[in-house]
Parts: C-alpha cells; structure tokens; sequence
C-alpha cells in the first residue's frame, strides 16, 4: 500500500501570481490509497513482413510485426467501495491522459474515481497516447492538429481554465500537447481488443467521451455479460456503420434502413431513424443502463446528441439524457473533463453509477 498523494501542495498564492501559467496543484478529489497499479497491452496481432532489404540488425530471414495493440493502464485501490471496475475511454485525438488532471493542474477524472473507491482502468486506443501508430492503419501520416483548431469548441464554455479565444494560452497548448493525428484500426479490431479487456478484468462499466463513444457501443455488442452499465459523454454514434449484431440478422454489405425524422425543438438537428414497422433491434443493449452526458454549451453535440440516444432506445436501448444544466451544472463545453467545475461532473456520474450498480 501507499499513498499516491499526501496532501494538497500549498498553491494558492502561486497561483494568483502566476496568473494562466500551469501548476501542479491536485489534491481536489481527496486522498488516494492504492493495493497496485501498472499497465498491460490487449490486442496484440503479429504478421511477417519482407526483410529489411538495406541491411542491419533486421535483414536476415522474416521479421514480425506488431500492430492493432492497445495500452491499458490501471490504478487498483487499496479499500475497493464499487463491485465493478471503471474502464476509461477518451475521445478522439486524445489519449488516456485526458482523464489523469487538467490544463491549469488540477486533479482528473480519474483521480475523482480512484478517490471514490473505483479501481479503474484506462486506455489509450490504437494510434493514440502510448499505443503506437502503424502505417497500415491507412491515410498516412496527418498534419498536428493546431490549437486554434480548438477554439471554435471551447467558444461558449465559460468553464474552461483558460483563454479560449487566444491560440497561444498556456492552458490550449497543454490541451492540444496530447493530441494525436490519428489514424486509427478500424471498428473490427477496435471490438476484438474491448472483447480481450473485457474477457481479462471480468465484468465493468465502461465510459466512453466524444470519438471514443464507438468503443462503448462496440464493447456492450462483444461482451454484453460484462458490461453492466455505459456512461457516453457526447459519445459519437454512427450504428449503422458500426459491426453490431442486429435483429433480424443483415445480409452481408447490408444496413439498417434509416430516414429522417423532424426535430421537435429549435435548434436541434433532425435525426437518422429506423422507419416505423420495420426496426431492427440491437439485442445486446437490452438490459445495459446507459448514461448519456451532454454540456449545455458544446458546440459539437447540443444540436445532435439526443438523435444518438433515441436511435439506440429504438432498437431496444436503455438510454437516459443526462443535460448538466438540469442538474445545476453550467458553463461547461465538449471538453468537460478539463473545466473548473469537472469534479461536479464527475460526483454527477459517481452518484449515477452507484444507483445502477446494484
């Protein structure tokens, strides 16, 4: 046993000295007590390939080559509180760091779940964070994301630690520091690899944030007996392009039919539906409680999200639109699990979990 952190560091003053520069603050969340903590790989896949034709170590006879692998980190408390693991997706561009602290130094997501007696696990998805990028994931090599790319997301959050109109502020560039170009696998391996994470912790919640919200809908499609809840942060969808097992069944090459329903609230978008009489249901999310999370100020997703959710409870979901705002929490934009308020967030889904964990 030991402790992960002692006490708060006295950074108060600093702080106000310093102004938008980052510091090391923490200690938000509480203490934490942990039994271990390492990592792991899932998804490992080997193929051979040519031999290096210019020579060296490499040259002589087949080599391997290692691709579609994911990194998982995990932190295991010393007093467990929750039967069921957490396994911490991030979203697109991103890596399992988005869960770990904040632009400004402030305690992560994870460090809220660890303190309220979760062990957790985290990953980084293939080609982001600690899981190597592999050309054979296609499109090559893309350009660095820049930070004012950002910006327009970050625009009405008035939560966020810094100066979103300022491509240069301090708390951007940490933001932007651990974005990765991508590409990824595709949806096949990605399912393989939550089937293997799965098949090696036992039976979890898993919560999924923006890009990452496909590795949710496929984890509850592999593994509908361990999965026991899913918590989508403005998750992204996209079923129909995804390999789920439907009911009836698809021809090969074959997609659910979909047409457009009117959205009956300014503002929003109109959603992509299974056509009355004629729905296909996805048999594995019958049972899973599924949380979906959305800011009242997040330009990507307050006008589409409820046609995520609505298109899952037709075909047999169990979705509840959670909106901050209607719980007291405001401000907040697509990056939520940065702003200033990001503890209120994350004791919303501590106490959401808990009551469906029972």
């Amino acid at each position: 046993m030991f402790t992960q952190r002692f006490s708060k560091l006295v950074a108060v003053i600093s702080f106000a000295a310093l102004g938008s520069t980052c510091v090391q603050a923490g200690g938000e969340a509480g203490s934490i007590h942990l039994r271990d903590q390492g990592f792991f790989w899932v998804g490992v896949r080997s193929k051979d390939v040519p031999a290096n034709p210019n020579g060296g170590p490499f040259a002589a006879g087949k080599q391997v080559s290692v691709y579609g692998q994911m990194h998982v980190g995990f932190q295991l408390v010393e007093d467990r509180k929750h039967p069921y693991p957490l396994i911490l997706v991030h979203g697109g561009g991103g890596q399992a760091t988005d869960y770990m602290g904040t632009p400004d130094g402030r305690d992560g997501w994870l460090d809220y779940f660890v303190a309220a007696g979760f062990d957790v696990y985290y990953v980084d998805r293939p080609a982001h964070g600690r899981s190597p990028n592999n050309t054979a994931y296609g499109n090559g090599a893309l350009a660095e994301p820049p930070a004012s790319g950002f910006m327009g997301v970050l625009a009405k959050a008035t939560q966020w630690p810094g100066d979103a109109t300022d491509p240069t502020d301090p708390a951007l560039l940490q933001h932007v520091a651990s974005s990765e170009p991508g590409p990824t696998v595709d949806s096949v391996m990605l399912k393989e690899n939550f089937a293997e994470l799965l098949d090696k912790v036992g039976p979890a919640i898993v919560i999924t944030h923006s890009a990452g919200g496909p590795s949710g809908w496929l984890s509850v499609d592999a593994r509908p007996d361990k999965v026991k809840a899913l918590v989508a942060i403005e998750a992204a969808g996209g079923f129909t392009n995804l390999p789920l097992t439907w009911e009836p069944a698809l021809k090969e090459g074959e997609k659910p039919v979909t047409e457009k329903v009117a959205a009956t609230e300014a503002g929003k978008t109109d959603c992509d539906m299974q056509p009355a009489g004629s729905v296909r249901m996805l048999p594995a999310f019958k049972n899973i409680p599924v949380m979906g999370i959305l800011a009242p100020e997040s330009r990507m997703f307050t006008p589409n999200y409820h046609c995520t959710l609505n298109f899952l409870n037709q075909a047999g979901g169990n979705a509840t639109l959670f909106k901050l705002e209607e719980h007291g929490i405001t401000g907040n934009g697509h990056f939520m699990n940065e702003d200033r308020n990001n503890g209120d967030i994350a004791k919303l889904m501590i106490e959401w979990i808990e009551s469906v964990e029972k």
